[in-house]
């Protein structure tokens, strides 16, 4: 899961600039290492070492300019300091377990979608923050809804605070603009995949050199989907649909038969890209140049003919629901190992609380890394775009605690991106298998083996390249054979005893 999470969130910021940013180069290096410091760090004053992960180019100099901002402002409002760890998205994960056996992190930024939390308690290295929660002020309580606090928490306890942002998505259909003004399609009537499928067939017929539909990315038809799966941060227990507790094997759930009924049927009256199984595009950039008319696409707020030239979307496919693992796939805690607990948990609230360190931290310093223009929206500097402006904070502001507390962006396509939030949040269906956390560390070779055959089979049946009904027999053989059944039975127990709390 992390993989997808670090692609959707790769492809969300590319695309979202109006939103949190976007950056497309990595860390152009890291900053000065933790037992460094500036030149104005005071020796006399507790100094917090904060990692976070880059998706974006930042300057050695621009680092430090900003710290020392940073820092002139929190040791007059809170009395420390904080030295900026900065790691490439790709390295983040292993330097901040080597750090985190050391005094030399205080608080970090963390990945969840494949597990992480569960392994960091189980490891011992993140902080349990419950009580000093409980003792926090309203404002920071205030700041987070009860599936974010569920989503940071293991057996009751907390251990972190999640990234505010969206949480997750809806499936619409993103169509090229050209063809469907030119057959004069409403795009407002494709609400089910049986709509969908009478205008594939219209589109074929009369483009039958183009690709009629496409996957959403690679060989993935889509990542909004009617079957919930990450249940219990495992990649093998499913649940038919976002109310449902009753855990199985994607194959057998029936909302992902009768996905891949219509993906088959469209792949064989060849309206589906042919190849769709070995695909290495987007289809977004497919459709936008008019290589194909349509793909299936998870949205949220932003809307996504913004985001795409030349394209439209239809209406709602799938209404807008969460998985377990959508909601805190990013959080930041505190390592076990902090010399200054108290100082940290500080911190950690004022990343979600205080405009002033917040903005200076994700935007960096006014005036030279960002403007507010004259229609009070936060831009680049004159002359200053995201290929050359040297603090990445402002074009890939997704990675930090809470952006929603920012300056909204010129590019922004909301006007208050907090009250758009709240509503959203409101209106997702979260399964209830939020929170629950299932270990499989004594079944690493059961997971390896139910990896290898959902490779096997899943994107060839989900492009339709193959019916379900011709393998389902094999699949069940084959699940058999590495115990799946038992498994799902253990894993079928457990949820039902952490629903019953």
């Amino acid at each position: 899961m992390k993989k997808k999470f670090l692609a959707a969130m790769m492809c969300a910021m590319l695309a979202m600039g109006t939103l949190a940013g976007c950056g497309q180069s990595t860390s152009s290096g890291e900053s000065a290492s933790a037992e460094g410091g500036t030149q104005e760090q005071s020796s006399d004053m507790v100094t917090l070492n904060l990692y976070i992960p880059t998706l974006a180019t930042y300057s050695e100099d621009a680092i430090t300019e900003v710290e020392n901002a940073i820092n002139e402002y929190t040791a007059d409002t809170y009395g420390w300091q904080i030295h900026l760890n900065y790691n490439e998205i790709g390295t983040h994960e292993q330097k901040i377990n080597l750090a985190m056996t050391t005094d030399q992190l205080d608080v970090t930024c963390y990945f969840t979608g494949n597990g992480q939390l569960a392994s960091y308690v189980h490891n011992g290295q993140l902080l349990d923050i419950t009580d000093y929660y409980n003792n926090a002020s309203d404002e920071l309580k205030n700041t987070f809804t009860d599936a974010e606090i569920t989503a940071s928490s293991m057996d009751g306890r907390l251990y972190g605070l999640v990234r505010k942002y969206q949480y997750g998505g809806l499936e619409v259909v993103v169509m090229n603009k050209e063809i469907v003004e030119a057959m004069d399609i409403d795009p407002a009537s494709i609400d089910s995949m049986d709509k969908l499928g009478e205008v594939l067939y219209q589109v074929h017929e009369a483009y039958p050199d183009i690709y009629a539909l496409v996957p959403q990315s690679s060989a993935d038809m889509s990542w909004a989907k009617t079957w919930i799966e990450g249940i219990g941060l495992t990649n093998f227990a499913y649940t038919n649909d976002v109310d449902s507790t009753e855990v199985g094997s994607l194959f057998e759930m029936e909302s992902f038969r009768e996905f891949c009924s219509y993906t088959n049927r469209w792949y064989q009256d060849g309206l589906l890209m042919s190849d769709a199984v070995s695909n290495t595009q987007e289809g977004t950039d497919m459709v936008t140049a008019g290589a194909a008319f349509a793909c299936l696409h998870n949205a949220d707020i932003d809307p996504l003919e913004n985001i795409y030239p030349n394209t439209v979307t239809s209406a709602v496919l799938i209404e807008s629901k969460a998985i377990p693992t959508d909601i805190g796939n990013l959080q930041y805690g505190i390592s076990v190992n902090s010399a200054h607990p108290d100082e940290s948990f500080e911190l950690l609230s004022a990343l979600y609380t205080d405009v002033q360190l917040q903005t200076l931290l994700a935007y960096g310093i006014e005036g030279e890394h960002y403007i507010i223009n004259e229609d009070g929206k936060a831009d680049y500097p004159e002359g200053m775009t995201a290929e050359n402006e040297p603090y990445g904070g402002f074009v890939a502001t997704a990675v930090y605690p809470n952006y929603l507390l920012l300056p909204v962006k010129e590019s922004a396509t909301v006007e208050d991106y907090k009250a758009t939030i709240d509503e959203w949040n409101a209106s997702v269906k979260v399964s209830p298998a939020t929170g629950f956390y299932f270990d499989t560390a004594e079944y690493t070779d059961f997971v390896t083996a139910y990896k290898n055959l959902e490779d096997k089979y899943k994107n060839a049946l989900l492009t339709g390249s193959i019916a379900l009904d011709d393998v389902l027999p094999q699949i069940q053989s084959e699940l058999t054979a590495i115990g799946f059944y038992e498994v799902i039975e253990e894993v079928q127990t457990s949820l039902d005893e952490y629903l019953a709390q």
